[in-house]
C-alpha cells in the first residue's frame, strides 16, 4: 500500500493526461507537481512519444521534472543523462519500411531520438517537424543513424503485418492509429527500471494515464490512475479515477494521493 510519508514516484502520460488543449502544462498541474517534489517525491514523464517527438516547448517545461521515460519505455533519461536505452535494430526498421512502401494505403511515422520521419499517404498531412521518406533507402541516407524508438501506423494494424512482426514488435492499437515498439518494452518496464535505479518501492509508485499504451503502467503501479477522459479499458482497471485532462485531473490525483 502506498505510503505518502515515504519517498514516492509519480509517472505521467503527456497527451490526454498532463496536457489539455495546447503544449502548455496547466498551472494547476504544475503547482501540484511542485508541491509533491517539495515533499520529497519524484515526478517523471512516461510517454509514448519518442524523444525526437517531444516538442522543444515541452522539453523546456520538463526541465524541473525528475526524469523522462520516452518511446513507451525505450529510453530513460535522468538528470540530463540517458540511463537506459533499447532501440529498434536497423534490420528491423528496413523490414518495416519494405512493408510500408509496398502498402501505400497506410501513413507511417518513424519516431527517432533526434527527429520524426514520415511516410505519408495522400490523406495524411505532413507536419513541419517531420522529415519525408520517399523510399526504403532513405532511412540510411536521411535518418543518418538516428535511433528509432517508436513506429506509428495510421489505421487498424493488418493481420499480415502482425504475423510478420509478431516476434519483433509489441502493438498498441488506438481508434485511428497504432504504435509499435520493440518486443518486451512498455511503460511498466520503464517504471521498473526507473525505480530500481532510484531505490523506490513498487507500492510507492503512482501512474496516471488515459489510453491503451498506459494499460501496463496503470496495472503495475502501486496506485494506477485513469483520467476521466480515458478509454474504457483504462477506466476498468484503474485503482482511482480522477478528473479529465481539461479539468486538471493530474493535480487532483496528486493532491488526493500524495498531498
Amino acid at each position: 500500500m502506498l505510503n505518502p510519508k515515504e519517498k514516492c514516484a509519480v509517472f505521467l502520460d503527456i497527451d490526454g493526461t498532463l496536457l489539455s488543449d495546447s503544449f502548455a502544462i496547466p498551472p494547476e498541474n504544475l503547482k501540484a507537481i511542485k508541491a509533491a517534489q517539495e515533499k520529497g517525491h519524484l515526478v517523471f514523464i512516461n510517454t509514448g512519444r519518442s524523444w525526437g517527438n517531444i516538442p522543444s516547448v515541452l522539453m523546456e517545461q520538463f526541465k524541473d521534472f525528475d526524469g523522462i521515460i520516452s518511446g513507451i519505455g525505450s529510453m530513460i533519461t535522468m538528470g540530463g543523462e540517458t540511463v537506459f536505452k533499447s532501440f529498434m535494430p536497423e534490420t528491423l526498421i528496413k523490414r518495416i519500411m519494405e512493408y510500408v512502401f509496398a502498402h501505400p494505403e497506410y501513413w507511417v511515422l518513424f519516431e527517432g531520438v533526434n527527429n520524426v520521419y514520415s511516410v505519408p499517404n495522400d490523406k495524411f498531412v505532413l507536419r513541419d517537424y517531420q522529415i519525408l521518406l520517399e523510399n526504403s533507402d532513405d532511412y540510411l541516407k536521411i535518418c543518418n543513424g538516428d535511433n528509432i524508438q517508436v513506429v506509428a501506423m495510421g489505421k487498424t494494424v493488418p493481420d499480415d503485418f502482425k504475423e510478420l512482426f509478431r516476434d519483433d514488435l509489441t502493438v498498441f492499437q488506438f481508434e485511428t492509429y497504432a504504435d509499435f515498439v520493440k518486443k518486451g518494452l512498455n511503460k511498466a518496464e520503464g517504471i521498473k527500471k526507473a525505480i530500481e535505479i532510484m531505490g523506490i518501492k513498487r507500492e510507492n509508485t503512482v501512474a496516471i494515464g488515459d489510453s491503451n499504451n498506459d494499460y501496463d503502467m496503470i496495472t503495475y503501479a502501486g496506485v494506477g490512475v485513469a483520467m476521466a477522459n480515458s478509454q474504457q479499458s483504462i477506466l476498468d482497471i484503474a485503482d482511482y479515477i480522477t478528473d479529465s485532462n481539461h479539468n486538471c485531473g493530474v493535480a487532483k490525483a496528486i493532491k488526493d494521493i500524495l498531498l
